[in-house]
Protein backbone atom coordinates (compact mmCIF):
# COMPACT_ATOMS: atom_id res chain seq x y z
CA UNK A 1 0.00 0.00 0.00
CA UNK A 2 0.86 3.37 -0.95
CA UNK A 3 1.18 6.73 0.82
CA UNK A 4 0.02 8.85 -1.42
CA UNK A 5 -1.50 8.75 -4.98
CA UNK A 6 -2.05 11.52 -7.53
CA UNK A 7 -4.30 10.43 -9.32
CA UNK A 8 -5.69 11.17 -13.69
CA UNK A 9 -3.10 13.68 -13.90
CA UNK A 10 -0.77 15.90 -16.47
CA UNK A 11 2.14 14.48 -15.75
CA UNK A 12 5.00 17.24 -16.61
CA UNK A 13 7.95 15.47 -15.62
CA UNK A 14 10.62 18.59 -15.57
CA UNK A 15 12.56 16.91 -18.03
CA UNK A 16 11.29 19.13 -20.99
CA UNK A 17 9.71 16.13 -22.49
CA UNK A 18 6.06 15.85 -23.78
CA UNK A 19 3.47 15.74 -21.13
CA UNK A 20 1.71 12.46 -20.63
CA UNK A 21 -1.62 11.47 -18.34
CA UNK A 22 -0.91 9.07 -15.53
CA UNK A 23 -0.77 8.60 -11.69
CA UNK A 24 1.96 9.05 -9.39
CA UNK A 25 2.46 7.01 -6.06
CA UNK A 26 4.94 7.63 -3.03
CA UNK A 27 6.30 5.92 -0.52
CA UNK A 28 7.80 7.55 2.45
CA UNK A 29 10.21 9.96 1.01
CA UNK A 30 10.32 8.95 -2.47
CA UNK A 31 8.26 8.48 -5.65
CA UNK A 32 7.55 4.92 -5.75
CA UNK A 33 5.66 4.04 -9.01
CA UNK A 34 4.47 6.08 -11.84
CA UNK A 35 2.05 4.90 -14.19
CA UNK A 36 -1.63 3.48 -14.17
CA UNK A 37 -2.27 3.18 -10.64
CA UNK A 38 -6.01 2.52 -10.77
CA UNK A 39 -5.83 -0.88 -8.90
CA UNK A 40 -3.47 0.51 -6.38
CA UNK A 41 -4.48 2.04 -2.98
CA UNK A 42 -3.13 4.47 -0.75
CA UNK A 43 -3.23 5.67 2.58
CA UNK A 44 -4.32 9.40 0.58
CA UNK A 45 -5.42 9.66 -2.95
CA UNK A 46 -5.14 13.39 -4.71
CA UNK A 47 -7.62 13.38 -7.47
CA UNK A 48 -5.40 15.61 -10.26
CA UNK A 49 -8.20 15.70 -12.86
CA UNK A 50 -7.54 18.88 -15.14
CA UNK A 51 -3.79 20.12 -13.41
CA UNK A 52 -0.69 19.76 -14.12
CA UNK A 53 1.82 17.14 -11.56
CA UNK A 54 4.97 18.70 -11.82
CA UNK A 55 8.66 18.81 -9.51
CA UNK A 56 9.00 20.65 -6.72
CA UNK A 57 10.40 23.95 -8.07
CA UNK A 58 14.05 24.97 -6.70
CA UNK A 59 14.18 29.20 -5.94
CA UNK A 60 17.53 29.29 -6.96
CA UNK A 61 18.78 32.55 -4.93
CA UNK A 62 16.93 32.72 -2.38
CA UNK A 63 17.06 35.37 0.79
CA UNK A 64 15.79 33.04 3.69
CA UNK A 65 19.09 32.68 5.54
CA UNK A 66 17.63 33.73 8.84
CA UNK A 67 13.73 34.05 9.10
CA UNK A 68 13.47 30.87 7.62
CA UNK A 69 14.62 30.12 10.87
CA UNK A 70 12.22 32.41 12.82
CA UNK A 71 9.67 30.78 10.42
CA UNK A 72 9.90 27.66 9.25
CA UNK A 73 6.62 27.53 7.61
CA UNK A 74 7.79 29.53 4.78
CA UNK A 75 4.14 29.77 3.13
CA UNK A 76 4.51 32.42 0.55
CA UNK A 77 7.14 30.25 -1.12
CA UNK A 78 5.26 27.20 -0.71
CA UNK A 79 2.10 28.69 -2.06
CA UNK A 80 4.61 29.41 -5.00
CA UNK A 81 5.40 25.76 -5.44
CA UNK A 82 8.91 26.52 -4.16
CA UNK A 83 10.51 23.29 -2.32
CA UNK A 84 14.20 23.65 -2.69
CA UNK A 85 15.94 27.31 -1.72
CA UNK A 86 19.51 28.50 -2.51
CA UNK A 87 20.98 30.29 0.61
CA UNK A 88 24.22 32.23 0.89
CA UNK A 89 23.71 34.24 -2.29
CA UNK A 90 24.97 37.83 -2.91
CA UNK A 91 28.39 37.08 -1.19
CA UNK A 92 26.07 37.98 1.96
CA UNK A 93 25.59 35.44 4.81
CA UNK A 94 26.34 33.85 8.19
CA UNK A 95 28.73 30.73 7.48
CA UNK A 96 31.65 29.98 8.44
CA UNK A 97 31.91 32.44 11.47
CA UNK A 98 33.78 33.00 14.64
CA UNK A 99 30.67 33.80 17.69
CA UNK A 100 32.00 37.74 17.38
CA UNK A 101 32.17 38.06 13.67
CA UNK A 102 28.27 36.44 13.11
CA UNK A 103 27.19 39.33 15.83
CA UNK A 104 28.41 41.95 13.85
CA UNK A 105 26.97 39.99 10.27
CA UNK A 106 23.68 39.71 12.57
CA UNK A 107 24.13 43.75 12.61
CA UNK A 108 24.89 44.89 9.20
CA UNK A 109 22.91 42.27 7.31
CA UNK A 110 19.52 43.18 9.21
CA UNK A 111 18.72 45.92 6.32
CA UNK A 112 18.72 42.56 4.26
CA UNK A 113 17.83 39.44 6.28
CA UNK A 114 16.05 40.87 9.54
CA UNK A 115 16.99 40.59 12.89
CA UNK A 116 15.11 37.82 14.41
CA UNK A 117 15.22 36.54 18.10
CA UNK A 118 16.61 33.19 17.34
CA UNK A 119 19.42 31.42 18.52
CA UNK A 120 23.18 32.84 16.94
CA UNK A 121 25.00 30.49 18.04
CA UNK A 122 26.69 28.82 15.32
CA UNK A 123 30.13 28.52 13.85
CA UNK A 124 30.84 25.71 10.83
CA UNK A 125 28.78 25.74 7.60
CA UNK A 126 27.89 22.14 9.17
CA UNK A 127 26.69 23.83 12.39
CA UNK A 128 24.26 26.22 10.19
CA UNK A 129 23.43 23.68 7.72
CA UNK A 130 21.73 21.47 10.88
CA UNK A 131 19.49 24.31 11.95
CA UNK A 132 17.38 23.91 9.05
CA UNK A 133 17.41 19.57 8.41
CA UNK A 134 13.89 18.58 9.36
CA UNK A 135 12.96 21.76 11.03
CA UNK A 136 11.86 24.01 8.26
CA UNK A 137 9.27 23.33 5.44
CA UNK A 138 11.74 23.51 2.28
CA UNK A 139 14.85 21.66 1.04
CA UNK A 140 17.92 24.49 1.34
CA UNK A 141 21.23 24.35 -0.25
CA UNK A 142 23.78 26.59 0.65
CA UNK A 143 26.64 29.10 -0.87
CA UNK A 144 29.89 30.43 0.95
CA UNK A 145 29.18 33.92 0.73
CA UNK A 146 32.70 36.13 0.46
CA UNK A 147 31.70 38.41 2.64
CA UNK A 148 32.48 36.09 5.60
CA UNK A 149 36.16 34.85 4.10
CA UNK A 150 37.46 38.67 3.42
CA UNK A 151 36.36 39.72 6.95
CA UNK A 152 37.60 36.68 8.98
CA UNK A 153 40.76 36.94 7.01
CA UNK A 154 41.41 40.72 7.33
CA UNK A 155 38.49 42.60 8.51
CA UNK A 156 37.09 45.67 6.94
CA UNK A 157 39.90 46.83 5.64
CA UNK A 158 39.69 48.51 1.78
CA UNK A 159 42.48 47.10 0.03
CA UNK A 160 43.84 43.72 -1.89
CA UNK A 161 44.87 40.96 0.23
CA UNK A 162 48.36 39.13 0.52
CA UNK A 163 49.42 36.30 0.05
CA UNK A 164 48.94 35.11 3.15
CA UNK A 165 45.02 36.29 3.56
CA UNK A 166 44.61 34.64 0.56
CA UNK A 167 45.48 31.53 2.06
CA UNK A 168 43.53 31.50 4.92
CA UNK A 169 39.86 32.73 2.37
CA UNK A 170 41.02 29.67 0.27
CA UNK A 171 41.25 27.39 3.77
CA UNK A 172 38.11 28.74 4.50
CA UNK A 173 36.04 27.73 1.53
CA UNK A 174 38.12 24.16 1.80
CA UNK A 175 36.40 23.79 5.26
CA UNK A 176 32.97 25.30 4.21
CA UNK A 177 32.60 22.59 1.03
CA UNK A 178 33.81 19.82 2.85
CA UNK A 179 31.37 20.30 5.48
CA UNK A 180 28.16 20.52 2.95
CA UNK A 181 28.20 24.22 0.89
CA UNK A 182 27.59 23.52 -2.68
CA UNK A 183 29.85 27.12 -4.16
CA UNK A 184 31.03 30.52 -3.50
CA UNK A 185 28.52 33.52 -3.96
CA UNK A 186 29.86 37.72 -4.34
CA UNK A 187 27.65 40.36 -4.02
CA UNK A 188 30.22 42.86 -6.06
CA UNK A 189 28.34 46.22 -5.25
CA UNK A 190 28.30 45.46 -1.33
CA UNK A 191 30.98 46.11 1.02
CA UNK A 192 33.15 44.31 2.26
CA UNK A 193 32.83 42.34 -0.99
CA UNK A 194 33.05 45.23 -3.46
CA UNK A 195 36.92 45.64 -2.10
CA UNK A 196 38.16 42.34 -3.83
CA UNK A 197 39.47 43.09 -7.83
CA UNK A 198 39.20 40.23 -10.04
CA UNK A 199 42.91 38.50 -9.27
CA UNK A 200 40.98 37.98 -5.77
CA UNK A 201 38.21 36.43 -6.47
CA UNK A 202 40.13 34.38 -9.21
CA UNK A 203 42.24 32.66 -6.69
CA UNK A 204 39.07 32.07 -4.45
CA UNK A 205 36.96 30.57 -7.09
CA UNK A 206 39.92 27.57 -7.83
CA UNK A 207 40.01 26.66 -4.31
CA UNK A 208 36.18 26.32 -4.88
CA UNK A 209 37.03 24.71 -8.10
CA UNK A 210 38.22 22.00 -6.63
CA UNK A 211 35.50 20.86 -5.13
CA UNK A 212 33.26 20.56 -7.89
CA UNK A 213 31.54 23.42 -6.64
CA UNK A 214 30.18 26.69 -8.64
CA UNK A 215 30.85 30.48 -8.52
CA UNK A 216 27.91 32.72 -8.45
CA UNK A 217 27.48 36.26 -8.67
CA UNK A 218 25.92 39.27 -7.68
CA UNK A 219 28.04 41.05 -10.59
CA UNK A 220 29.81 44.88 -9.86
CA UNK A 221 27.29 46.72 -11.72
CA UNK A 222 24.13 46.20 -13.45
CA UNK A 223 23.56 49.87 -14.73
CA UNK A 224 25.83 51.41 -17.47
CA UNK A 225 28.59 49.07 -16.56
CA UNK A 226 26.58 45.70 -17.01
CA UNK A 227 28.85 44.45 -19.89
CA UNK A 228 32.12 45.14 -18.24
CA UNK A 229 30.87 43.71 -15.26
CA UNK A 230 29.75 40.17 -17.22
CA UNK A 231 32.83 39.81 -19.18
CA UNK A 232 34.84 40.41 -15.62
CA UNK A 233 32.12 37.19 -14.62
CA UNK A 234 33.05 35.46 -17.47
CA UNK A 235 36.86 35.91 -16.95
CA UNK A 236 36.69 34.69 -13.86
CA UNK A 237 35.43 31.37 -14.95
CA UNK A 238 37.84 31.06 -17.49
CA UNK A 239 40.81 31.29 -15.61
CA UNK A 240 39.29 29.53 -12.60
CA UNK A 241 38.35 26.90 -14.55
CA UNK A 242 34.48 27.35 -12.84
CA UNK A 243 30.90 27.20 -13.81
CA UNK A 244 29.79 30.96 -13.49
CA UNK A 245 25.95 31.51 -12.46
CA UNK A 246 24.85 35.34 -12.92
CA UNK A 247 22.60 36.23 -10.40
CA UNK A 248 19.35 38.20 -11.06
CA UNK A 249 20.40 39.28 -14.93
CA UNK A 250 18.87 42.30 -15.66
CA UNK A 251 19.42 45.68 -17.23
CA UNK A 252 19.48 48.32 -15.16
CA UNK A 253 19.89 51.79 -16.92
CA UNK A 254 17.81 52.91 -19.92
CA UNK A 255 21.31 53.57 -21.35
CA UNK A 256 21.08 49.86 -22.18
CA UNK A 257 17.17 49.26 -22.79
CA UNK A 258 16.56 46.66 -25.57
CA UNK A 259 19.91 45.44 -25.50
CA UNK A 260 19.07 42.01 -23.50
CA UNK A 261 19.75 40.18 -26.59
CA UNK A 262 23.38 41.42 -27.05
CA UNK A 263 23.72 40.82 -23.32
CA UNK A 264 22.97 37.46 -23.85
CA UNK A 265 25.22 37.00 -27.35
CA UNK A 266 27.94 37.37 -25.16
CA UNK A 267 26.91 34.76 -22.69
CA UNK A 268 26.36 32.48 -25.66
CA UNK A 269 29.29 32.70 -26.96
CA UNK A 270 31.35 31.98 -23.48
CA UNK A 271 28.82 29.11 -23.84
CA UNK A 272 30.11 27.80 -26.82
CA UNK A 273 33.82 28.49 -25.90
CA UNK A 274 33.11 25.28 -23.64
CA UNK A 275 32.28 27.94 -19.98
CA UNK A 276 29.39 26.67 -18.10
CA UNK A 277 27.31 30.03 -18.27
CA UNK A 278 23.93 30.29 -16.41
CA UNK A 279 21.37 33.07 -15.05
CA UNK A 280 19.16 33.23 -12.60
CA UNK A 281 16.43 36.27 -13.01
CA UNK A 282 13.05 37.33 -11.41
CA UNK A 283 9.92 38.56 -13.52
CA UNK A 284 10.22 42.12 -12.45
CA UNK A 285 12.45 44.93 -13.30
CA UNK A 286 12.51 46.79 -10.05
CA UNK A 287 14.89 45.41 -7.55
CA UNK A 288 14.96 45.22 -3.44
CA UNK A 289 17.53 45.14 -1.18
CA UNK A 290 18.78 47.02 2.15
CA UNK A 291 19.30 50.98 2.30
CA UNK A 292 22.91 51.07 3.54
CA UNK A 293 23.33 49.51 0.06
CA UNK A 294 22.71 52.81 -1.84
CA UNK A 295 25.64 54.46 0.28
CA UNK A 296 29.01 54.86 -1.77
CA UNK A 297 31.15 51.83 -0.53
CA UNK A 298 34.05 53.46 1.80
CA UNK A 299 31.39 54.47 4.11
CA UNK A 300 31.05 50.61 5.22
CA UNK A 301 34.96 50.57 6.39
CA UNK A 302 35.93 49.66 9.88
CA UNK A 303 32.54 47.68 9.70
CA UNK A 304 28.78 48.45 11.90
CA UNK A 305 30.67 50.69 14.66
CA UNK A 306 32.82 52.67 12.62
CA UNK A 307 29.46 53.48 10.22
CA UNK A 308 27.69 54.60 12.95
CA UNK A 309 30.25 57.04 14.14
CA UNK A 310 31.17 57.95 10.50
CA UNK A 311 27.21 58.86 9.51
CA UNK A 312 27.00 61.13 12.23
CA UNK A 313 29.77 63.60 10.89
CA UNK A 314 28.62 66.49 9.33
CA UNK A 315 31.84 65.74 6.85
CA UNK A 316 30.53 62.39 5.57
CA UNK A 317 27.63 63.42 5.06
CA UNK A 318 28.67 65.90 2.75
CA UNK A 319 30.69 63.56 1.17
CA UNK A 320 27.08 61.47 0.69
CA UNK A 321 25.36 64.04 -0.73
CA UNK A 322 28.32 64.81 -3.23
CA UNK A 323 28.25 61.36 -3.98
CA UNK A 324 24.42 61.28 -4.26
CA UNK A 325 24.58 64.90 -6.65
CA UNK A 326 27.05 62.92 -8.98
CA UNK A 327 24.99 60.24 -9.42
CA UNK A 328 22.12 62.49 -9.85
CA UNK A 329 19.81 60.40 -7.49
CA UNK A 330 16.26 60.07 -8.10
CA UNK A 331 14.60 59.88 -4.50
CA UNK A 332 11.07 59.38 -6.48
CA UNK A 333 12.19 56.43 -7.58
CA UNK A 334 12.53 54.43 -4.01
CA UNK A 335 10.70 53.55 -1.36
CA UNK A 336 10.54 51.83 2.08
CA UNK A 337 10.17 48.50 1.97
CA UNK A 338 10.61 47.74 5.99
CA UNK A 339 12.10 49.26 9.17
CA UNK A 340 13.05 47.02 12.49
CA UNK A 341 11.31 49.32 15.18
CA UNK A 342 7.61 49.41 15.65
CA UNK A 343 7.66 53.32 15.43
CA UNK A 344 8.59 53.80 11.88
CA UNK A 345 6.23 51.10 10.54
CA UNK A 346 4.34 53.46 9.45
CA UNK A 347 7.15 54.79 6.87
CA UNK A 348 7.17 50.80 5.31
CA UNK A 349 5.91 51.28 1.43
CA UNK A 350 6.33 54.99 1.13
CA UNK A 351 8.26 56.31 -1.20
CA UNK A 352 11.63 58.07 0.05
CA UNK A 353 10.41 61.53 -1.99
CA UNK A 354 7.69 61.91 0.36
CA UNK A 355 8.93 60.66 3.52
CA UNK A 356 11.78 62.96 3.43
CA UNK A 357 9.28 65.79 2.34
CA UNK A 358 7.75 65.37 5.46
CA UNK A 359 10.32 65.05 7.82
CA UNK A 360 11.78 68.47 6.55
CA UNK A 361 15.34 67.41 6.27
CA UNK A 362 17.77 67.13 4.21
CA UNK A 363 17.37 63.70 1.64
CA UNK A 364 21.62 62.83 3.12
CA UNK A 365 20.12 64.07 6.81
CA UNK A 366 17.58 61.43 6.59
CA UNK A 367 18.67 58.76 5.29
CA UNK A 368 21.56 58.36 7.59
CA UNK A 369 19.01 59.45 10.72
CA UNK A 370 17.05 56.23 9.49
CA UNK A 371 20.12 54.07 9.40
CA UNK A 372 21.43 55.22 12.74
CA UNK A 373 17.60 55.14 14.29
CA UNK A 374 16.90 51.50 12.93
CA UNK A 375 20.56 50.15 13.26
CA UNK A 376 20.82 49.73 9.94
CA UNK A 377 17.79 47.41 9.92
CA UNK A 378 16.05 49.38 6.86
CA UNK A 379 15.23 47.80 3.19
CA UNK A 380 14.07 49.35 0.34
CA UNK A 381 12.75 48.97 -2.81
CA UNK A 382 14.05 50.92 -5.76
CA UNK A 383 12.07 51.15 -9.29
CA UNK A 384 15.09 50.76 -11.74
CA UNK A 385 12.86 51.81 -15.01
CA UNK A 386 9.41 51.07 -15.94
CA UNK A 387 8.57 47.87 -15.33
CA UNK A 388 5.98 48.17 -19.15
CA UNK A 389 9.45 49.52 -20.62
CA UNK A 390 11.78 46.91 -19.35
CA UNK A 391 9.19 44.19 -20.55
CA UNK A 392 11.03 42.50 -23.74
CA UNK A 393 14.48 42.76 -22.24
CA UNK A 394 12.98 40.68 -18.74
CA UNK A 395 11.35 38.07 -21.43
CA UNK A 396 14.36 37.86 -23.19
CA UNK A 397 15.96 36.84 -20.23
CA UNK A 398 13.62 34.76 -18.53
CA UNK A 399 12.74 32.66 -21.20
CA UNK A 400 16.87 31.97 -22.74
CA UNK A 401 17.39 27.63 -22.35
CA UNK A 402 19.84 28.97 -19.77
CA UNK A 403 18.11 30.92 -17.27
CA UNK A 404 16.96 29.94 -13.96
CA UNK A 405 14.15 31.26 -11.86
CA UNK A 406 14.67 32.83 -8.58
CA UNK A 407 12.68 34.78 -6.10
CA UNK A 408 15.29 36.92 -4.62
CA UNK A 409 12.92 37.92 -2.07
CA UNK A 410 13.33 39.66 1.47
CA UNK A 411 11.22 38.16 3.98
CA UNK A 412 10.86 41.39 6.09
CA UNK A 413 8.75 44.18 6.99
CA UNK A 414 4.90 44.83 5.98
CA UNK A 415 5.64 45.83 2.26
CA UNK A 416 8.26 43.35 0.43
CA UNK A 417 8.95 43.30 -2.96
CA UNK A 418 6.46 41.21 -4.64
CA UNK A 419 8.61 39.21 -6.26
CA UNK A 420 9.05 37.19 -2.46
CA UNK A 421 5.53 35.87 -2.87
CA UNK A 422 5.09 36.26 -6.66
CA UNK A 423 8.30 35.06 -8.45
CA UNK A 424 7.40 31.60 -9.87
CA UNK A 425 3.44 32.05 -10.29
CA UNK A 426 4.33 35.47 -12.59
CA UNK A 427 6.89 33.28 -14.63
CA UNK A 428 4.25 30.63 -15.11
CA UNK A 429 0.94 33.51 -15.45
CA UNK A 430 3.11 35.14 -18.13
CA UNK A 431 5.54 33.06 -19.95
CA UNK A 432 3.47 29.82 -20.28
CA UNK A 433 -0.05 30.72 -19.71
CA UNK A 434 -0.45 34.58 -21.46
CA UNK A 435 2.17 35.01 -23.67
CA UNK A 436 3.00 31.25 -24.61
CA UNK A 437 6.50 32.16 -24.89
CA UNK A 438 7.40 28.84 -23.67
CA UNK A 439 5.69 25.71 -23.00
CA UNK A 440 4.41 23.76 -20.53
CA UNK A 441 7.04 21.49 -20.49
CA UNK A 442 9.91 24.06 -21.02
CA UNK A 443 8.81 26.43 -18.29
CA UNK A 444 9.05 23.49 -15.63
CA UNK A 445 12.25 22.46 -16.68
CA UNK A 446 13.87 25.58 -15.84
CA UNK A 447 12.59 25.72 -12.27
CA UNK A 448 12.65 22.04 -11.85
CA UNK A 449 15.54 20.10 -13.14
CA UNK A 450 17.70 22.50 -14.48
CA UNK A 451 18.42 23.91 -11.27
CA UNK A 452 18.91 20.17 -9.69
CA UNK A 453 21.39 19.88 -12.48
CA UNK A 454 23.30 22.93 -11.80
CA UNK A 455 23.20 22.09 -7.82
CA UNK A 456 24.22 18.44 -8.55
CA UNK A 457 21.08 17.43 -6.73
CA UNK A 458 21.53 13.51 -7.71
CA UNK A 459 17.55 12.66 -7.06
CA UNK A 460 15.48 15.64 -7.22
CA UNK A 461 14.53 17.85 -10.12
CA UNK A 462 12.21 15.03 -11.75
CA UNK A 463 8.96 13.15 -11.63
CA UNK A 464 11.08 9.59 -11.74
CA UNK A 465 10.84 6.50 -9.85
CA UNK A 466 13.35 6.34 -6.94
CA UNK A 467 13.31 10.31 -7.15
CA UNK A 468 12.29 12.09 -4.13
CA UNK A 469 9.09 12.86 -3.62
CA UNK A 470 8.96 16.86 -3.76
CA UNK A 471 6.01 17.07 -5.89
CA UNK A 472 3.58 20.24 -7.06
CA UNK A 473 -0.11 20.10 -8.39
CA UNK A 474 -0.95 23.15 -9.98
CA UNK A 475 -3.96 24.17 -12.11
CA UNK A 476 -2.12 25.51 -15.51
CA UNK A 477 -5.70 27.74 -15.65
CA UNK A 478 -5.50 29.42 -12.33
CA UNK A 479 -1.56 29.51 -11.32
CA UNK A 480 -0.55 33.06 -10.93
CA UNK A 481 0.22 35.65 -8.84
CA UNK A 482 -1.49 38.13 -6.26
CA UNK A 483 1.20 40.46 -4.98
CA UNK A 484 1.88 43.48 -5.68
CA UNK A 485 4.27 46.69 -5.08
CA UNK A 486 1.13 48.18 -2.65
CA UNK A 487 0.73 44.79 -0.94
CA UNK A 488 3.32 42.35 -1.29
CA UNK A 489 2.20 39.70 1.12
CA UNK A 490 -0.48 38.42 -1.50
CA UNK A 491 -0.25 34.59 -1.57
CA UNK A 492 -0.40 33.09 -4.72
CA UNK A 493 -2.80 31.10 -6.42
CA UNK A 494 -3.66 28.14 -8.21
CA UNK A 495 -1.11 25.52 -6.44
CA UNK A 496 -3.07 23.56 -3.76
CA UNK A 497 -1.03 20.68 -3.67
CA UNK A 498 2.91 20.76 -2.30
CA UNK A 499 4.86 17.83 -1.34
CA UNK A 500 8.12 17.74 0.47
CA UNK A 501 10.15 14.94 0.87
CA UNK A 502 7.08 12.56 0.83
CA UNK A 503 5.11 14.70 3.19
CA UNK A 504 1.94 16.76 2.36
CA UNK A 505 2.98 20.59 3.04
CA UNK A 506 0.08 22.04 1.24
CA UNK A 507 -2.78 20.07 1.10
CA UNK A 508 -6.24 20.95 -0.10
CA UNK A 509 -4.71 25.18 -0.14
CA UNK A 510 -4.23 24.35 3.66
CA UNK A 511 -0.77 24.51 5.25
CA UNK A 512 0.28 21.83 7.32
CA UNK A 513 2.80 21.85 10.02
CA UNK A 514 5.44 19.63 8.05
CA UNK A 515 8.91 20.39 8.57
CA UNK A 516 10.25 17.87 6.22
CA UNK A 517 13.15 20.16 4.16
CA UNK A 518 16.37 18.81 4.46
CA UNK A 519 20.28 20.93 4.46
CA UNK A 520 21.17 19.56 0.64
CA UNK A 521 24.98 18.75 1.31
CA UNK A 522 27.38 19.06 -1.40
Amino acid sequence: MLDIIIRNGRIVDGSGNPSYYGDVGVSGEVIETIGDLSAAQAARVIDARGKIVCPGFIDMHALSDIMLLAEPAQEGKIRQGITSELLGNDGLSYAPVSPPLLQELRRYLSGLYGNPDIAWDWTSVRDYLSRFDRRVAVNIAYLIPQCVLRLAAMGWQRRAPSAREIADMQAMIERGMEDGALGFSTGLSYPPNSYADTDELIALCRAVAKHDGFYVTHMRNYFDGIFEALNEAIRIGREAQIPVMISHLKIGSARHRGKAGELLALIERARRDGLDVTMNCYPYQAGSGPLFRLLPDWSAQGGPEAMTARLSQRATRRAIAAYFREADFDWRVCAIAAVGSESNKPLEGQTFDRAIGESGKDPVDYICDLLLQEDFEVSIINFAGDEDAAAEDIQAVMTHPATMVCSDGLLTGRSPHPRTFGAFTRYLRLYAREQRALSWEEAIRKITSLPAQQLRLGRRGLLKRGFMADIVVLDPERVADRATFEDGRQHAEGIDTVIVNGRLTLDGGRQSAATAGRALRG
